[in-house]
């Protein structure tokens, strides 16, 4: 395997995009696109294909985004190589086998259509439901936005002295963003939690809500970590992609705001390059259609808004962030846009690898603990840096859930619960493990300290004996 670069090199990954980038250049606005009357996007022929790719040679994949309709999916650390997962439409892989080729890397096809495994996956919308039920929702299927907010209804209507739902701004299709605030009522420090900023990754917004149902449903079981903290966890941020994914493209990344027009080809902001921090600095594309597109300016999208005024408006009070997504197994931590190190970067590894070895109890699941840079990509305008950053919330980490690509953003149903089960337990010990770190990051300590026992924080350590979805 070829571990260098040379200007030939570039010359001949050039001669195989030169074509697919002359096609490339089209106007954004179609007159004859009708946004309103769509049909799904069908993914038949598209292919997975995984490659091992030194590190020299990761921007000439990356190069293939920028001009065929390929896409570099997930990024896996594999010692000085980097194990990349490319989604290639059919008209696409023969050019992406030939750069492979040509530098020698070694790959494997890992799914060889992926709208068969669309159609596997496609839900079934529960339409004779109990009635005596006040709520839909369940982990062994996945939701609508529709039923998963009428979930938290349902809590707040059950629980009121426990949870109370914050609406913090709305979506570009005028859908509600809704934090789910879970207290004791004593204004402890907090901790954010948000899943579904990528439309995609279906299995970040059931785990947030797990969370919140074992906060308040099991209550008696995890009093401790209520005690200890506040918890405010935003579900679902981007509701648009997330429906836009279930109806017309399960592969949509981005939001659904349309900077160019009802009819423009190009719909959306990738929400995690689109934070007021160091904003098109690196790892993201001014180009409209691109999956990683910055947006026409840093916080255009009412969703990237309503995230950072919450944060900045309780930055006294929080104490961690955490965003969930998917997939590859990874705990990430800051900078996101740059090499540099954390400064507290002991303690964020210290948090990091107790949760993550909390989360390996149940089911053997693996967590690899870095950051953002080392073990995936530079993204400037990411959510993890700007709570890092200008927020100042000292604990900020992006988590990747399962799995590690053998079904990927397809994660099917069954692991719904498994990974909702093994993230909870992380999320027992990180407050436990942040708990005992406080007194060096507030000059006062919380005022109920002396509430939560030594045996009680132990406890917080264990292992969710939950199996089955109720």
């Amino acid at each position: 395997m070829r571990g260098y670069i040379n200007a030939f090199d570039v010359v001949v990954v050039f001669s195989i995009l030169s074509l697919a980038l002359a096609l490339d250049h089209q106007p954004l606005e179609d007159p004859t696109l009708d946004p309103h009357h769509q049909s799904a996007k069908s993914y038949s022929g598209y292919k997975v294909i995984r490659a091992d790719v030194p590190l020299a040679q990761v921007p000439m994949i990356e190069a293939l985004e920028e001009s065929l309709d390929v896409e570099v999916t997930a990024r896996i650390p594999k010692g000085r190589m980097l194990t990349i997962d490319v989604l290639a439409a059919p008209e696409a892989e023969s050019k992406v086998l030939q750069v492979l080729k040509y530098f020698d890397m070694e790959y494997e096809e890992i799914i060889h259509d992926l709208q068969d495994m669309i159609q596997e996956e496609i839900y079934e919308e529960i339409e004779n439901f109990d009635l005596r039920s006040q709520h839909q929702m369940t982990w062994d299927n996945y939701h609508s936005f529709e039923v998963m907010h009428k979930y938290l209804q349902y809590l707040e209507e059950q629980y009121p002295h426990l949870i109370t739902l914050i609406e913090i701004g709305k979506s570009s299709e005028n859908r509600s963003l809704v934090v789910a605030q879970v207290s004791s009522g004593t204004n402890q420090p907090a901790i954010w939690i948000d899943g579904g900023l990528h439309a995609r990754e279906w299995v970040s917004p059931t785990t947030a809500l797990y969370i919140i149902r074992q906060l308040v449903e099991k209550y008696e079981q995890n009093e401790a970590m209520v005690t200890m903290f506040d918890w405010y966890i935003l579900p679902i941020a981007n509701p648009d992609g997330y429906e836009y994914t279930r109806h017309y493209d399960r592969m949509w990344r981005k939001t659904r705001s349309k900077h160019f027009g009802e009819n423009s080809r190009c719909v959306g902001v990738d929400p995690n390059r689109n934070f007021e921090f160091k904003w098109l600095q690196g790892g993201s594309s001014s180009y409209p259609c691109s999956d990683v597109y910055a947006g026409p300016y840093a916080s255009s999208e009412p969703e990237t808004v309503a995230i950072s005024e919450f944060l900045m408006e309780r930055k006294d009070q929080l104490m961690v962030y955490l965003s969930f997504h998917s997939y590859t197994q990874v705990w990430l931590m800051p900078w996101a846009y740059i090499s540099d190190l954390p400064k507290n970067l002991h303690d964020l590894e210290e948090v990091a690898n107790a949760s993550a070895t909390a989360m390996k109890k149940h089911n053997n699941t693996e967590f690899t603990v870095g950051t953002v840079t080392k073990l995936m990509y530079k993204a400037s305008g990411s959510s993890v840096d700007y709570a890092y950053g200008p927020v100042g919330i000292p604990f900020a980490y992006a988590i990747e859930l399962r799995d590690l690509g053998q079904y990927g953003f397809l994660l099917p149903k069954n692991q719904i619960l498994p990974t909702a089960v093994e993230t909870f337990d992380g999320m027992k010990v990180l407050a436990r493990e942040v708990y005992k770190k406080l007194p060096k990051y507030r000059k006062h300590s919380s005022s109920n300290a002396e509430l939560i026992t030594s045996e009680e924080t132990t406890e917080l350590g264990t292992a969710s004996d939950e199996t089955s979805p109720s």
